[in-house]
């Protein structure tokens, strides 16, 4: 391990600069030699007024400790956090912050919720501060969150930041504005009250109650809570929402009815307009199309998507063929959070996971269990939610050579 010695010169500066992938890289090895360089790097941070420089190894840090917790603050980190959060460099300012954050820094805690409550500061600001502390899990924060649901500019980062506490407060706190959301929050609202069984009850009760659409539970949420393997949400699901329709034995038979539905002539009758709002609504989560979309699933702009046999193989069978990329991934954390999504980056000690609305950031040792799925992300069924004119106007969609305009007066 490279150890680093005071006074700076020039030449140790610069091959400090050559060596930061090789100290970061050093961050995940054994835990005294993490520490060790961790140390070095902070000593260095403390001393250092190049802000390129202090960018380059805040950066390479950050990189090495994502999604890490209770990494224990090295004895420096006192004086460079106060030289670096005075920095006139953005990124110096908020990589500080957030190295900060996973080191526990009291001060860096209370300084971002300052920055999260003063409602004269600018948004993004206000929404990078509370990223930050959602990020780093800093505890005890749900009751805040709860109660930032109330500002339009950070609601949809406190309604999915909620997801990682287990507070009994949670699922009252949503659906008492659930009315109020726009339907992007409304989704994100789904989300996190699926992410834990007591959540989901009170959403299934809220569904039957009338004070949620059933139709805003999507296959794949529905699918989700029944991952949990637990027989109460599963009766519940039944009774409010109904079932998710077997996979079916054969697939020809189901194909032909979809085809026989979608004649040329029905076809005509299409509302491309209309059939991008379903696609708003069912499919723009997890794929891209045109300009708009979500990149869980593959972008659909380049597919063979103005043939119809190919558009409704996909769609009725999607889990016929899996790309490695998109295998399904099921991940239970110690504190019961259920995450559906696909791994897009893994270290020895982080996960990072791609859900239908976020990407989630996890330390390895939060993890209890992951389980791959033998199905598609994207589930069977999708059509069955739809009417006839639904999957007509869809279908058209898809196949559209370019963007069109919603309908007037849709969200």
């Amino acid at each position: 391990m490279h150890r680093l010695n005071l006074p700076w010169t020039v030449a140790t500066l610069l091959s400090v600069c050559l060596l930061a992938p090789q100290f970061t890289a050093a961050l995940r090895a054994a835990d005294g030699e993490e520490v060790e360089g961790i140390a070095a790097l902070v000593e260095l941070l403390a001393e250092v007024d190049d802000p390129s420089l202090q960018q380059d190894l805040l950066v390479g840090m950050h990189d090495a400790l994502r999604g890490r917790r209770n990494v224990p603050m090295p004895g420096k980190w006192p004086a460079a956090y106060k030289l670096l959060s005075s920095s006139a460099n953005a990124v110096v300012r908020e990589k500080a912050d957030v190295l900060a954050l996973i080191f526990g820094d009291p001060k860096a805690i209370g300084d971002l919720k300052k920055v999260v409550h003063n409602a004269k500061a600018g948004s993004e600001e206000r929404r990078r501060a509370l990223q930050a502390l959602i990020d780093a899990r800093v505890p005890q924060l749900a009751a805040e969150l709860q109660e930032l649901l109330d500002e339009p500019i950070l609601r949809a980062a406190a309604i999915r930041g909620l997801a990682a506490y287990d507070h009994a407060g949670t699922p009252a706190a949503i659906l008492s504005r659930y009315s109020l959301l726009s339907a992007a929050e409304k989704q994100d609202a789904v989300s996190t009250l699926s992410s834990r069984p007591a959540y989901a009850l009170a959403l299934l009760d809220a569904v039957e109650a009338g004070k949620v659409a059933r139709s805003d539970l999507s296959v794949f949420t529905v699918r989700q809570l029944h991952e949990f393997g637990d027989e109460r949400l599963d009766e519940r699901v039944r009774t409010v929402w109904g079932t998710i329709r077997p996979t079916a034995k054969d697939k020809a038979e189901l194909l032909a009815r979809y085809k026989q539905l979608l004649t040329p002539e029905f076809r005509k009758q299409a509302s491309l307009p209309n059939g991008r709002l379903v696609f708003n609504k069912t499919c723009t989560q997890c794929h891209r199309l045109f300009d708009a979309g979500g990149n869980v699933g593959p972008d659909l702009t380049g597919s063979n998507r103005a043939n119809l046999d190919y558009i409704l193989e996909n769609v009725l069978d999607p889990s016929a063929v899996i790309g490695r990329d998109y295998q399904l991934r099921t991940i239970v954390t110690l504190d019961g959070r259920l995450i559906s999504g696909i791994i897009r980056e893994q270290t020895p000690t982080t996960l990072v996971v791609q859900t239908v609305n976020e990407r989630v950031v996890l330390a390895r040792e939060d993890v209890e269990e992951i389980v791959v799925s033998p199905v598609s992300m994207m589930p069977e069924g999708v059509f069955e939610q739809l009417t006839p004119e639904e999957v007509r106007d869809l279908i058209a969609y898809l196949a559209a050579p370019g963007q069109v305009p919603l309908p007037e007066q849709s969200e």
